[in-house]
Protein backbone atom coordinates (compact mmCIF):
# COMPACT_ATOMS: atom_id res chain seq x y z
CA UNK A 1 0.00 0.00 0.00
CA UNK A 2 0.91 3.45 -0.19
CA UNK A 3 1.09 5.66 3.35
CA UNK A 4 2.78 8.07 4.89
CA UNK A 5 5.52 8.09 6.52
CA UNK A 6 8.67 10.43 7.98
CA UNK A 7 11.73 11.45 6.10
CA UNK A 8 15.03 9.39 6.41
CA UNK A 9 18.24 9.97 6.25
CA UNK A 10 20.63 9.01 4.00
CA UNK A 11 23.76 6.53 5.43
CA UNK A 12 27.17 6.91 3.99
CA UNK A 13 29.25 4.62 6.29
CA UNK A 14 28.80 2.13 8.55
CA UNK A 15 29.49 -1.55 10.02
CA UNK A 16 28.52 -5.11 9.64
CA UNK A 17 26.43 -7.19 7.07
CA UNK A 18 27.91 -9.64 4.52
CA UNK A 19 31.37 -9.46 3.69
CA UNK A 20 32.75 -10.11 0.97
CA UNK A 21 36.33 -10.52 -0.94
CA UNK A 22 37.43 -8.43 -3.73
CA UNK A 23 37.05 -12.29 -6.12
CA UNK A 24 34.43 -14.03 -4.71
CA UNK A 25 31.06 -14.06 -2.69
CA UNK A 26 31.94 -15.31 1.04
CA UNK A 27 29.62 -17.45 2.86
CA UNK A 28 29.73 -16.11 6.24
CA UNK A 29 29.11 -12.60 7.46
CA UNK A 30 31.55 -10.07 8.83
CA UNK A 31 31.82 -9.88 12.59
CA UNK A 32 29.46 -7.26 14.03
CA UNK A 33 32.04 -6.48 16.25
CA UNK A 34 34.45 -5.13 14.03
CA UNK A 35 33.54 -1.18 13.12
CA UNK A 36 33.52 0.95 10.32
CA UNK A 37 36.53 2.44 9.99
CA UNK A 38 35.02 5.74 10.24
CA UNK A 39 32.03 6.71 12.21
CA UNK A 40 28.70 6.59 10.43
CA UNK A 41 27.49 9.73 8.54
CA UNK A 42 24.29 10.87 7.16
CA UNK A 43 23.41 12.75 3.85
CA UNK A 44 20.28 15.64 4.89
CA UNK A 45 17.24 14.57 2.79
CA UNK A 46 16.15 16.54 -0.17
CA UNK A 47 13.48 18.67 1.03
CA UNK A 48 10.49 18.79 -1.02
CA UNK A 49 10.02 21.84 -3.11
CA UNK A 50 6.67 22.23 -4.78
CA UNK A 51 3.81 23.94 -4.60
CA UNK A 52 0.87 22.59 -1.68
CA UNK A 53 -1.70 22.83 -4.51
CA UNK A 54 -2.25 22.48 -8.09
CA UNK A 55 -3.03 25.58 -9.72
CA UNK A 56 -4.65 25.38 -12.99
CA UNK A 57 -4.56 28.58 -15.04
CA UNK A 58 -7.44 30.87 -16.69
CA UNK A 59 -8.02 29.36 -20.59
CA UNK A 60 -8.22 31.62 -23.57
CA UNK A 61 -12.06 31.20 -25.40
CA UNK A 62 -15.03 29.10 -24.55
CA UNK A 63 -15.41 25.70 -24.58
CA UNK A 64 -15.91 25.70 -28.18
CA UNK A 65 -12.44 26.09 -28.74
CA UNK A 66 -11.97 21.67 -29.00
CA UNK A 67 -12.16 20.06 -32.33
CA UNK A 68 -15.15 19.65 -34.14
CA UNK A 69 -17.27 16.52 -32.93
CA UNK A 70 -16.00 16.60 -29.71
CA UNK A 71 -18.56 17.42 -27.06
CA UNK A 72 -17.74 19.19 -24.14
CA UNK A 73 -18.22 16.62 -21.43
CA UNK A 74 -14.70 16.60 -20.10
CA UNK A 75 -12.42 13.40 -20.87
CA UNK A 76 -12.21 11.18 -17.57
CA UNK A 77 -8.62 11.83 -15.97
CA UNK A 78 -6.43 9.43 -15.48
CA UNK A 79 -4.97 10.90 -12.07
CA UNK A 80 -8.11 12.63 -10.08
CA UNK A 81 -6.80 11.89 -6.49
CA UNK A 82 -9.26 14.26 -5.03
CA UNK A 83 -12.30 13.45 -6.81
CA UNK A 84 -13.16 16.99 -8.56
CA UNK A 85 -12.83 15.91 -11.88
CA UNK A 86 -9.61 17.03 -13.02
CA UNK A 87 -6.14 15.20 -12.84
CA UNK A 88 -3.69 15.97 -10.24
CA UNK A 89 0.11 15.57 -10.01
CA UNK A 90 2.31 13.22 -8.20
CA UNK A 91 6.19 13.67 -8.12
CA UNK A 92 9.08 11.40 -6.44
CA UNK A 93 12.39 13.54 -4.90
CA UNK A 94 15.51 12.30 -5.75
CA UNK A 95 15.93 10.59 -2.16
CA UNK A 96 12.88 8.65 -3.12
CA UNK A 97 9.90 9.92 -1.16
CA UNK A 98 6.58 10.47 -3.23
CA UNK A 99 4.30 13.40 -2.18
CA UNK A 100 0.94 14.40 -4.48
CA UNK A 101 -0.13 18.17 -5.22
CA UNK A 102 -3.75 18.43 -6.05
CA UNK A 103 -6.03 21.10 -6.94
CA UNK A 104 -7.78 21.01 -3.74
CA UNK A 105 -6.36 19.63 -0.96
CA UNK A 106 -2.68 20.12 0.69
CA UNK A 107 -0.16 18.31 -0.93
CA UNK A 108 0.38 15.09 1.14
CA UNK A 109 3.73 12.82 1.42
CA UNK A 110 3.46 9.04 0.74
CA UNK A 111 5.41 6.28 -0.60
CA UNK A 112 5.10 2.67 -1.15
CA UNK A 113 6.44 -0.05 1.39
CA UNK A 114 7.98 -2.00 -1.37
CA UNK A 115 10.59 -0.62 -2.92
CA UNK A 116 12.11 2.67 -4.96
CA UNK A 117 9.61 4.56 -7.11
CA UNK A 118 11.84 5.90 -10.07
CA UNK A 119 8.78 6.40 -11.99
CA UNK A 120 5.01 6.65 -11.82
CA UNK A 121 2.25 6.33 -14.20
CA UNK A 122 -1.27 6.99 -13.40
CA UNK A 123 -3.83 5.09 -15.77
CA UNK A 124 -7.34 6.28 -14.50
CA UNK A 125 -10.04 3.82 -13.21
CA UNK A 126 -8.76 1.39 -14.54
CA UNK A 127 -11.72 -1.63 -12.42
CA UNK A 128 -14.16 1.37 -12.74
CA UNK A 129 -15.86 1.39 -9.44
CA UNK A 130 -15.18 5.16 -8.99
CA UNK A 131 -13.38 5.12 -5.83
CA UNK A 132 -9.95 6.79 -7.62
CA UNK A 133 -7.78 6.10 -10.36
CA UNK A 134 -5.15 3.02 -10.50
CA UNK A 135 -1.67 3.97 -11.01
CA UNK A 136 1.62 2.00 -11.47
CA UNK A 137 4.81 2.65 -10.21
CA UNK A 138 8.12 1.48 -11.64
CA UNK A 139 10.80 0.50 -9.37
CA UNK A 140 15.02 0.40 -9.79
CA UNK A 141 14.34 -3.08 -10.10
CA UNK A 142 12.01 -3.42 -12.96
CA UNK A 143 9.24 -4.15 -10.83
CA UNK A 144 5.91 -2.64 -12.08
CA UNK A 145 3.17 -2.48 -9.14
CA UNK A 146 0.00 -1.17 -9.74
CA UNK A 147 -2.10 0.41 -7.11
CA UNK A 148 -6.22 1.14 -6.53
CA UNK A 149 -8.40 3.18 -5.62
CA UNK A 150 -5.57 6.33 -5.20
CA UNK A 151 -6.49 9.21 -2.81
CA UNK A 152 -3.76 12.07 -1.86
CA UNK A 153 -2.09 10.33 0.68
CA UNK A 154 -3.21 6.00 -0.18
CA UNK A 155 -3.61 3.70 -2.11
CA UNK A 156 -3.73 -0.43 -1.97
CA UNK A 157 -1.00 -2.42 -3.87
CA UNK A 158 -3.03 -5.29 -6.33
CA UNK A 159 -0.26 -6.38 -8.10
CA UNK A 160 2.85 -6.38 -9.37
CA UNK A 161 4.89 -7.78 -12.84
CA UNK A 162 8.88 -8.24 -12.44
CA UNK A 163 10.91 -7.69 -15.80
CA UNK A 164 10.10 -4.47 -17.04
CA UNK A 165 13.74 -3.23 -16.74
CA UNK A 166 14.13 -4.28 -20.39
CA UNK A 167 12.17 -0.74 -21.04
CA UNK A 168 14.17 2.86 -20.90
CA UNK A 169 10.40 3.86 -20.89
CA UNK A 170 6.77 3.14 -19.51
CA UNK A 171 4.19 5.26 -20.34
CA UNK A 172 0.18 5.19 -20.60
CA UNK A 173 -1.13 7.14 -23.80
CA UNK A 174 -4.63 6.44 -22.50
CA UNK A 175 -7.49 3.99 -24.06
CA UNK A 176 -5.69 2.78 -27.50
CA UNK A 177 -8.46 -0.28 -27.83
CA UNK A 178 -11.89 1.47 -27.07
CA UNK A 179 -12.93 -0.40 -24.06
CA UNK A 180 -12.39 2.73 -21.77
CA UNK A 181 -9.41 1.61 -20.14
CA UNK A 182 -6.07 3.34 -20.42
CA UNK A 183 -3.41 1.20 -22.10
CA UNK A 184 0.44 0.71 -21.59
CA UNK A 185 3.33 1.31 -23.99
CA UNK A 186 6.52 -0.07 -23.23
CA UNK A 187 10.16 1.23 -25.28
CA UNK A 188 13.31 -0.87 -25.35
CA UNK A 189 17.31 0.76 -25.47
CA UNK A 190 17.31 -0.57 -29.08
CA UNK A 191 14.29 1.45 -30.15
CA UNK A 192 11.37 -1.11 -29.94
CA UNK A 193 7.68 -0.32 -28.91
CA UNK A 194 5.38 -2.57 -27.49
CA UNK A 195 1.82 -2.37 -26.33
CA UNK A 196 0.14 -4.08 -22.99
CA UNK A 197 -3.39 -3.96 -23.56
CA UNK A 198 -5.50 -3.18 -20.35
CA UNK A 199 -7.68 -6.61 -19.08
CA UNK A 200 -9.55 -4.54 -16.47
CA UNK A 201 -8.55 -7.51 -14.28
CA UNK A 202 -6.42 -6.05 -10.78
CA UNK A 203 -4.63 -9.83 -10.89
CA UNK A 204 -3.62 -9.88 -14.21
CA UNK A 205 -3.85 -6.11 -15.54
CA UNK A 206 -2.26 -6.51 -19.22
CA UNK A 207 -2.71 -8.96 -22.03
CA UNK A 208 0.53 -10.35 -23.27
CA UNK A 209 2.36 -7.41 -24.95
CA UNK A 210 2.29 -6.54 -29.05
CA UNK A 211 4.73 -5.15 -30.82
CA UNK A 212 4.67 -1.86 -32.54
CA UNK A 213 7.24 -0.97 -34.20
CA UNK A 214 10.93 -0.17 -34.00
CA UNK A 215 13.06 3.12 -34.26
CA UNK A 216 11.75 4.59 -31.42
CA UNK A 217 15.06 5.15 -29.97
CA UNK A 218 15.18 8.67 -31.45
CA UNK A 219 13.20 10.20 -29.12
CA UNK A 220 14.12 11.38 -25.49
CA UNK A 221 10.62 12.02 -24.02
CA UNK A 222 7.39 10.15 -24.60
CA UNK A 223 4.25 11.93 -23.50
CA UNK A 224 1.05 9.79 -22.73
CA UNK A 225 -1.64 12.88 -23.92
CA UNK A 226 -4.84 11.03 -24.37
CA UNK A 227 -7.49 11.83 -26.99
CA UNK A 228 -6.88 14.50 -29.08
CA UNK A 229 -8.38 13.87 -32.06
CA UNK A 230 -11.63 13.13 -30.80
CA UNK A 231 -11.69 9.49 -32.16
CA UNK A 232 -12.24 7.80 -28.58
CA UNK A 233 -8.84 6.33 -28.85
CA UNK A 234 -5.32 7.72 -27.01
CA UNK A 235 -2.40 9.00 -28.43
CA UNK A 236 0.56 10.70 -27.80
CA UNK A 237 3.90 12.82 -28.10
CA UNK A 238 7.16 12.33 -28.50
CA UNK A 239 10.27 14.58 -28.84
CA UNK A 240 13.50 14.62 -30.26
CA UNK A 241 16.81 15.51 -28.36
CA UNK A 242 16.62 18.77 -30.31
CA UNK A 243 13.51 19.97 -29.13
CA UNK A 244 11.16 18.91 -32.12
CA UNK A 245 7.98 17.52 -30.85
CA UNK A 246 5.76 14.67 -32.84
CA UNK A 247 2.10 13.79 -32.90
CA UNK A 248 1.37 10.26 -32.70
CA UNK A 249 -2.43 10.12 -33.56
CA UNK A 250 -4.82 5.95 -32.91
CA UNK A 251 -5.70 4.55 -36.03
CA UNK A 252 -8.81 2.46 -34.19
CA UNK A 253 -6.03 -0.69 -33.28
CA UNK A 254 -4.19 -0.82 -30.20
CA UNK A 255 -0.88 -2.23 -32.22
CA UNK A 256 -0.66 0.27 -34.53
CA UNK A 257 -0.22 4.36 -34.81
CA UNK A 258 -0.73 6.92 -37.68
CA UNK A 259 2.79 8.36 -39.33
CA UNK A 260 4.41 11.57 -36.94
CA UNK A 261 2.59 14.68 -37.18
CA UNK A 262 4.90 17.46 -36.59
CA UNK A 263 3.27 19.83 -34.00
CA UNK A 264 6.23 21.89 -32.69
CA UNK A 265 10.00 22.89 -32.53
CA UNK A 266 11.95 24.41 -29.30
CA UNK A 267 10.38 22.10 -27.02
CA UNK A 268 14.02 21.39 -25.86
CA UNK A 269 13.68 24.16 -23.37
CA UNK A 270 11.91 21.61 -21.18
CA UNK A 271 13.35 18.90 -18.65
CA UNK A 272 9.53 17.43 -18.43
CA UNK A 273 6.78 17.11 -19.95
CA UNK A 274 3.20 15.87 -18.70
CA UNK A 275 -0.01 14.39 -20.07
CA UNK A 276 -1.87 16.14 -17.56
CA UNK A 277 -5.69 15.49 -19.51
CA UNK A 278 -8.69 17.91 -20.09
CA UNK A 279 -7.87 20.58 -17.03
CA UNK A 280 -9.84 23.07 -19.20
CA UNK A 281 -13.20 20.84 -20.00
CA UNK A 282 -13.08 21.67 -24.05
CA UNK A 283 -12.54 17.44 -24.40
CA UNK A 284 -9.34 17.99 -25.37
CA UNK A 285 -5.87 17.10 -23.45
CA UNK A 286 -4.16 19.45 -22.06
CA UNK A 287 -0.34 19.66 -21.40
CA UNK A 288 2.19 20.51 -18.68
CA UNK A 289 5.99 21.25 -19.11
CA UNK A 290 8.11 21.88 -16.94
CA UNK A 291 10.94 24.76 -17.74
CA UNK A 292 15.21 24.14 -16.96
CA UNK A 293 14.71 26.16 -14.05
CA UNK A 294 11.62 24.69 -12.29
CA UNK A 295 8.69 26.74 -13.76
CA UNK A 296 5.53 25.37 -14.70
CA UNK A 297 3.40 25.86 -18.02
CA UNK A 298 0.63 24.39 -19.05
CA UNK A 299 -1.02 24.38 -22.74
CA UNK A 300 -4.55 24.11 -23.58
CA UNK A 301 -5.48 21.58 -26.23
CA UNK A 302 -6.85 22.44 -29.80
CA UNK A 303 -7.05 18.97 -31.29
CA UNK A 304 -4.77 16.86 -33.29
CA UNK A 305 -1.61 17.26 -31.09
CA UNK A 306 -2.35 20.96 -31.20
CA UNK A 307 -1.66 23.29 -28.27
CA UNK A 308 -2.74 27.18 -27.54
CA UNK A 309 0.44 29.64 -26.49
CA UNK A 310 1.52 28.45 -23.19
CA UNK A 311 0.91 29.83 -19.98
CA UNK A 312 2.76 29.79 -16.33
CA UNK A 313 1.38 27.73 -13.90
CA UNK A 314 2.38 29.48 -9.96
CA UNK A 315 5.13 31.11 -8.94
CA UNK A 316 8.40 31.01 -11.28
CA UNK A 317 10.93 28.10 -10.08
CA UNK A 318 8.41 26.26 -7.63
CA UNK A 319 8.76 22.86 -9.46
CA UNK A 320 12.42 22.67 -9.29
CA UNK A 321 12.36 20.08 -6.39
CA UNK A 322 10.21 17.51 -8.23
CA UNK A 323 13.17 14.81 -9.20
CA UNK A 324 10.67 13.18 -11.34
CA UNK A 325 6.57 14.00 -12.45
CA UNK A 326 4.09 11.38 -12.65
CA UNK A 327 2.86 10.80 -16.41
CA UNK A 328 5.88 12.62 -17.62
CA UNK A 329 8.08 12.05 -20.76
CA UNK A 330 11.51 11.70 -19.95
CA UNK A 331 13.48 9.00 -19.16
CA UNK A 332 14.15 9.05 -15.30
CA UNK A 333 17.21 9.23 -13.42
CA UNK A 334 18.18 7.65 -10.28
CA UNK A 335 20.72 6.37 -7.94
CA UNK A 336 23.21 9.41 -7.28
CA UNK A 337 21.35 13.11 -6.45
CA UNK A 338 24.15 14.95 -5.68
CA UNK A 339 28.04 14.60 -4.71
CA UNK A 340 30.57 14.72 -1.75
CA UNK A 341 33.14 16.77 -1.21
CA UNK A 342 36.26 16.68 0.89
CA UNK A 343 38.24 19.89 2.12
CA UNK A 344 41.96 20.20 2.60
CA UNK A 345 41.15 19.16 6.65
CA UNK A 346 39.26 15.78 6.05
CA UNK A 347 35.58 17.31 6.56
CA UNK A 348 32.78 15.89 3.73
CA UNK A 349 29.87 18.09 2.51
CA UNK A 350 27.14 17.25 0.46
CA UNK A 351 25.72 19.13 -2.31
CA UNK A 352 22.40 18.08 -3.15
CA UNK A 353 20.88 18.54 -6.69
CA UNK A 354 18.36 21.55 -7.72
CA UNK A 355 17.32 19.80 -10.76
CA UNK A 356 17.71 23.31 -12.37
CA UNK A 357 21.59 22.44 -13.45
CA UNK A 358 22.80 24.16 -9.96
CA UNK A 359 23.87 22.54 -6.38
CA UNK A 360 22.12 23.44 -3.23
CA UNK A 361 24.46 24.89 -0.19
CA UNK A 362 26.34 22.61 1.13
CA UNK A 363 25.88 20.93 4.54
CA UNK A 364 28.11 18.96 6.43
CA UNK A 365 27.89 15.50 6.73
CA UNK A 366 31.12 14.51 8.65
CA UNK A 367 32.76 15.59 12.17
CA UNK A 368 35.16 18.02 11.31
CA UNK A 369 38.86 16.40 10.05
CA UNK A 370 36.62 13.06 9.77
CA UNK A 371 37.91 11.77 6.73
CA UNK A 372 41.34 12.96 6.36
CA UNK A 373 43.42 10.19 4.26
CA UNK A 374 40.61 8.28 3.58
CA UNK A 375 40.70 6.47 0.22
CA UNK A 376 36.55 7.06 -0.34
CA UNK A 377 34.77 6.24 -3.62
CA UNK A 378 30.91 7.64 -4.31
CA UNK A 379 28.67 5.33 -6.35
CA UNK A 380 25.10 4.92 -7.77
CA UNK A 381 23.16 3.17 -5.18
CA UNK A 382 23.44 -0.15 -4.17
CA UNK A 383 19.95 -0.81 -1.93
CA UNK A 384 16.67 -0.42 -2.59
CA UNK A 385 16.71 3.10 -2.47
CA UNK A 386 17.96 5.90 -4.36
CA UNK A 387 20.76 7.32 -1.96
CA UNK A 388 24.15 7.05 -3.43
CA UNK A 389 26.58 5.59 -1.05
CA UNK A 390 30.15 6.37 -0.24
CA UNK A 391 32.70 3.45 -0.18
CA UNK A 392 35.91 3.31 1.16
CA UNK A 393 39.03 1.44 0.97
CA UNK A 394 40.53 0.80 4.63
CA UNK A 395 43.37 -1.33 5.61
CA UNK A 396 42.48 -3.87 2.58
CA UNK A 397 38.73 -3.81 3.39
CA UNK A 398 35.89 -2.20 1.34
CA UNK A 399 33.00 -0.17 3.50
CA UNK A 400 29.70 1.24 2.63
CA UNK A 401 25.96 0.84 3.15
CA UNK A 402 26.92 -0.34 6.12
CA UNK A 403 28.53 -3.18 4.91
CA UNK A 404 32.19 -4.73 5.16
CA UNK A 405 32.71 -6.57 2.05
CA UNK A 406 35.49 -8.13 3.24
CA UNK A 407 39.70 -7.90 2.15
CA UNK A 408 41.59 -8.04 -0.99
CA UNK A 409 40.86 -4.43 -2.01
CA UNK A 410 44.35 -3.14 -1.55
CA UNK A 411 44.83 -3.02 -5.28
CA UNK A 412 42.21 -1.16 -6.20
CA UNK A 413 42.75 2.84 -7.24
CA UNK A 414 39.79 3.78 -8.84
CA UNK A 415 36.55 2.76 -8.22
CA UNK A 416 33.21 4.49 -10.63
CA UNK A 417 29.64 3.33 -10.02
CA UNK A 418 27.45 4.27 -13.07
CA UNK A 419 24.43 1.78 -11.73
CA UNK A 420 22.36 -1.02 -13.42
CA UNK A 421 25.15 -3.14 -15.72
CA UNK A 422 23.47 -6.20 -16.22
CA UNK A 423 20.45 -5.49 -16.84
CA UNK A 424 18.84 -7.09 -13.54
CA UNK A 425 18.08 -3.49 -11.75
CA UNK A 426 20.65 -3.07 -9.04
CA UNK A 427 23.66 -0.96 -8.15
CA UNK A 428 26.85 -2.27 -10.07
CA UNK A 429 30.07 -0.73 -9.85
CA UNK A 430 33.69 -1.15 -11.46
CA UNK A 431 36.67 -0.94 -10.06
CA UNK A 432 40.75 -0.90 -11.59
CA UNK A 433 43.53 -2.61 -10.29
CA UNK A 434 47.13 -1.59 -10.03
CA UNK A 435 47.75 -3.32 -13.07
CA UNK A 436 45.34 -1.63 -15.43
CA UNK A 437 42.80 -4.58 -15.32
CA UNK A 438 38.73 -3.50 -15.35
CA UNK A 439 36.44 -5.60 -12.80
CA UNK A 440 32.81 -5.45 -12.91
CA UNK A 441 31.01 -6.24 -9.01
CA UNK A 442 27.36 -6.41 -9.08
CA UNK A 443 25.59 -6.10 -6.27
CA UNK A 444 22.34 -7.93 -4.57
CA UNK A 445 19.09 -6.17 -4.10
CA UNK A 446 20.19 -4.89 -0.92
CA UNK A 447 23.51 -3.35 -2.04
CA UNK A 448 24.83 -6.04 1.36
CA UNK A 449 27.15 -8.27 -0.96
CA UNK A 450 28.42 -8.58 -4.61
CA UNK A 451 28.23 -11.62 -6.52
CA UNK A 452 31.42 -12.99 -7.96
CA UNK A 453 33.50 -10.21 -10.11
CA UNK A 454 33.58 -10.10 -14.11
CA UNK A 455 36.51 -8.92 -15.88
CA UNK A 456 35.71 -5.98 -18.19
CA UNK A 457 39.46 -5.44 -19.99
CA UNK A 458 43.19 -4.66 -19.89
CA UNK A 459 44.29 -1.28 -20.65
CA UNK A 460 42.30 0.96 -18.28
CA UNK A 461 45.78 2.27 -16.19
CA UNK A 462 45.82 4.36 -19.62
CA UNK A 463 43.18 6.94 -17.57
CA UNK A 464 43.34 9.02 -14.70
CA UNK A 465 40.33 9.31 -13.96
CA UNK A 466 37.43 6.94 -14.32
CA UNK A 467 33.57 8.32 -13.24
CA UNK A 468 29.93 7.80 -14.00
CA UNK A 469 26.39 7.86 -13.01
CA UNK A 470 23.91 7.35 -15.56
CA UNK A 471 23.07 7.25 -18.65
CA UNK A 472 24.72 9.35 -21.08
CA UNK A 473 24.13 8.13 -24.39
CA UNK A 474 20.52 8.90 -24.34
CA UNK A 475 19.41 4.77 -24.46
CA UNK A 476 18.74 4.46 -20.42
CA UNK A 477 21.67 1.99 -19.80
CA UNK A 478 24.08 3.37 -17.62
CA UNK A 479 27.58 4.26 -19.19
CA UNK A 480 31.58 5.36 -18.20
CA UNK A 481 33.15 8.12 -19.27
CA UNK A 482 37.53 8.36 -18.80
CA UNK A 483 39.90 10.58 -18.93
CA UNK A 484 43.12 9.74 -20.55
CA UNK A 485 46.75 11.39 -19.22
CA UNK A 486 46.62 13.27 -22.39
CA UNK A 487 43.32 14.92 -21.93
CA UNK A 488 41.50 13.40 -24.31
CA UNK A 489 37.96 12.28 -22.85
CA UNK A 490 36.13 8.53 -24.01
CA UNK A 491 32.92 7.53 -23.41
CA UNK A 492 32.02 4.04 -22.70
CA UNK A 493 28.37 2.82 -23.48
CA UNK A 494 26.95 0.43 -21.15
CA UNK A 495 25.00 -2.22 -23.02
CA UNK A 496 23.14 -3.67 -20.40
CA UNK A 497 24.84 -7.17 -20.19
CA UNK A 498 27.25 -8.43 -17.63
CA UNK A 499 29.93 -10.52 -19.56
CA UNK A 500 30.28 -7.25 -21.63
CA UNK A 501 28.99 -4.82 -20.19
CA UNK A 502 30.71 -1.70 -22.69
CA UNK A 503 30.89 -1.16 -26.15
CA UNK A 504 34.21 -0.01 -28.18
CA UNK A 505 35.41 3.72 -26.50
CA UNK A 506 34.31 6.56 -28.54
CA UNK A 507 36.56 9.77 -28.29
CA UNK A 508 34.04 12.95 -27.14
CA UNK A 509 36.76 15.28 -26.63
CA UNK A 510 39.94 16.68 -25.71
CA UNK A 511 41.68 19.13 -23.41
CA UNK A 512 40.40 17.75 -20.50
CA UNK A 513 43.63 17.88 -18.45
CA UNK A 514 42.69 21.37 -17.83
CA UNK A 515 40.33 19.85 -15.26
CA UNK A 516 42.15 18.78 -12.08
CA UNK A 517 38.90 17.69 -10.54
CA UNK A 518 36.01 15.44 -12.79
CA UNK A 519 32.97 14.42 -10.87
CA UNK A 520 29.87 12.54 -12.29
CA UNK A 521 26.84 13.95 -10.01
CA UNK A 522 24.05 11.89 -11.75
CA UNK A 523 21.16 14.27 -13.32
CA UNK A 524 21.53 17.58 -11.69
CA UNK A 525 19.32 19.48 -14.58
CA UNK A 526 16.36 17.45 -13.96
CA UNK A 527 15.72 15.92 -17.45
CA UNK A 528 16.51 12.58 -16.76
CA UNK A 529 19.61 12.65 -18.72
CA UNK A 530 23.36 12.88 -16.87
CA UNK A 531 25.80 15.86 -16.28
CA UNK A 532 29.33 16.05 -15.84
CA UNK A 533 30.97 18.25 -13.61
CA UNK A 534 34.32 19.92 -13.86
CA UNK A 535 36.82 22.06 -11.87
CA UNK A 536 39.79 24.00 -13.39
CA UNK A 537 43.00 24.79 -11.26
CA UNK A 538 41.41 28.34 -9.89
CA UNK A 539 38.22 26.39 -8.24
CA UNK A 540 35.62 27.44 -10.96
CA UNK A 541 32.91 24.98 -11.31
CA UNK A 542 31.63 24.02 -14.70
CA UNK A 543 28.46 22.21 -15.67
CA UNK A 544 28.75 19.95 -19.10
CA UNK A 545 24.61 19.28 -19.27
CA UNK A 546 23.74 15.59 -21.09
CA UNK A 547 22.56 15.41 -24.48
CA UNK A 548 21.32 12.16 -24.25
CA UNK A 549 22.64 12.01 -28.26
CA UNK A 550 25.64 9.52 -28.54
CA UNK A 551 27.98 11.21 -30.31
CA UNK A 552 27.88 14.56 -28.56
CA UNK A 553 26.75 13.46 -25.39
CA UNK A 554 27.15 16.97 -23.07
CA UNK A 555 26.40 20.45 -24.44
CA UNK A 556 29.08 23.33 -23.92
CA UNK A 557 30.41 24.31 -20.25
CA UNK A 558 28.53 26.17 -18.16
CA UNK A 559 30.11 28.09 -15.00
CA UNK A 560 27.80 27.54 -12.07
CA UNK A 561 29.87 27.87 -9.55
CA UNK A 562 33.75 29.43 -7.32
CA UNK A 563 35.52 28.54 -4.75
CA UNK A 564 35.87 24.78 -5.20
CA UNK A 565 39.86 24.92 -5.01
CA UNK A 566 39.20 24.29 -1.44
CA UNK A 567 38.73 20.70 -2.13
CA UNK A 568 40.58 17.76 -2.40
CA UNK A 569 38.24 15.56 -3.59
CA UNK A 570 35.19 15.79 -5.35
CA UNK A 571 32.81 12.35 -5.49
Amino acid sequence: MFFLHSKRARRVAGCTALALSAGMLLAGPASADSPAPRPAVEKPAQAPAAPSKRIVPQADGSRSAGIAGVTADPIAPRADLDGDGTSDLLYRTGGGSVYSVSTTAESSEFTSTSEFAKDIIPIGDQDKNGSGPEILTLSKFGSLALFGDATTSYASQRWSGAGWQIYNKVFSPGDLSGDGRADVLARTPAGELWVYVSTGSPNAPFHARQKIGNGWHVYDQLIGLGDSDGDGRGDFLARTPSGGLYYYGSTGSPYSVKLAKSVGHGWGIYNQIVGIDDDNRNGVPDLLARGNDGTLWEYFGTGSGGFSARKQVGTAGAWAGAAQLSGAGNVPAHGKEGLVARDKAGTLFWYNTLNTGKLAARAQISSDGGWTGATLFEVNSLGRNGISDTLEIYQGHLYGNDTDFGGGWSGINQIAGPGDLNGDGTGDFVARDRSGVLWLYRSNYDGTALHARLKVGSGWGAYDRIVGSGDYSGDGLNDLVARAKDGNLYLYRGTGKGDAPFKSRVKIGGGWNAYPKIVAPGDITGDGKADLLAVNSGGELFRYSGTGEAGVPFKPRVSIGRGYQIYNGLY
